[in-house]
């Protein structure tokens, strides 16, 4: 299911629809079944992504079946929070019931209207879509630089997106161009942090203290504008709603690019990140392996 919905605009407005009926109680059961029915087949590459990636964020403790139990969880997790995003979609009231409103998420509007620019480095960590759309609706609007050459199902996340006041770009020439025009007319852009590049930059900072193809765009365009970044990400909290965290300002350290100093500045950035996911690993959602050398004993 997953998959199928990672790769296709039919596949992610079934799931919509589906959400949007299906009652809480129901969804645990779908849930459970979709994750047992990826558990059946290791070799997938969402399997395989949440084995290296739990596995790495474990520091190599986990073995036999805790790591299976760690994948399990983890898996169904992502179901989860697919589900809670498609079940209030559409739905102002219920989108902004999912939300945790506090000083966090209040506290970021303000200081957006009163500092900045800033540039956002989102996760994919909890449920930011929810959190995203609402923060959007109450004000929250900027530039976010999304995948290039995007699919079906990510055209449609895009436009989720932009329906709460955002405007999406995927990443082009062009489009680092009007991001780098924004921040120096003291506007924030918002881009992405642990999703592996297929191209990988030549610079790998460390996550999780091992070298990681991650996104370098967030800490170039802060360096460029001398903008700090912020780090936000959206965890499920213990009553099942979704709440906003948000790292202090990170300020990057100016000067030649060097591999050495981008790296340091990505770094600066990951740590709130890896702080975040070793609080609850089962709820990042990264669906491809972050690691692409590693292999998992056993």
């Amino acid at each position: 299911m997953l998959e199928t919905l990672a790769s296709s605009r039919i596949g992610m407005n079934m799931a919509r629809g589906v959400g949007r009926v299906l009652p809480r109680r129901a969804a645990d059961g779908i849930v459970k079944l979709a994750a047992s029915r990826f558990l059946a087949d290791p070799d997938s590459d969402l399997v395989r992504a949440a084995r290296v990636n739990q596995w790495v964020v474990s520091g190599g403790k986990l073995a036999g079946e805790a790591l299976d139990e760690a994948v399990r969880e983890n898996i169904t997790q992502m179901a989860r929070l697919l589900y809670d995003l498609y079940h209030v979609l559409g739905n102002r009231a219920a989108e902004d019931a999912a939300v945790v409103i506090d000083e966090t998420f209040t506290s970021l509007i303000e200081r957006e209207h009163s500092a900045g620019p800033f540039v956002y480095a989102g996760m994919h960590f909890g449920n930011f879509d929810i959190v995203g759309r609402v923060l959007g609706f109450h004000g929250w609007n900027m530039q976010i630089l999304s995948v290039p050459e995007p699919t079906g199902a990510y055209r449609w996340q895009n436009e989720v997106r932009e329906q709460a006041g955002f405007e999406l770009t995927p990443v082009s020439l062009d489009a680092l161009k009007r991001a780098a025009r924004s921040l120096a007319e003291g506007r924030s852009v918002l881009t992405g942090l642990d999703r592996p590049l297929p191209e990988p930059d030549k610079v790998q900072p460390a996550f999780f203290g091992r070298p990681a193809p991650l996104p370098l765009l967030h800490v170039r365009l802060a360096m460029k504008a001398a903008a700090p970044v912020v780090v936000v990400a959206a965890p499920r909290a213990a009553d099942g709603r979704y709440r906003l965290v948000a790292s202090d300002p990170v300020p990057m350290e100016r000067g030649r690019a060097t591999p050495e100093l981008l790296a340091a500045n990505a770094e600066r950035c990951l740590a709130p990140a890896e702080r975040w996911i070793a609080e609850a690993p089962e709820q990042w959602a990264m669906p491809h392996v972050v690691w692409p050398d590693v292999a998992v004993p056993g």
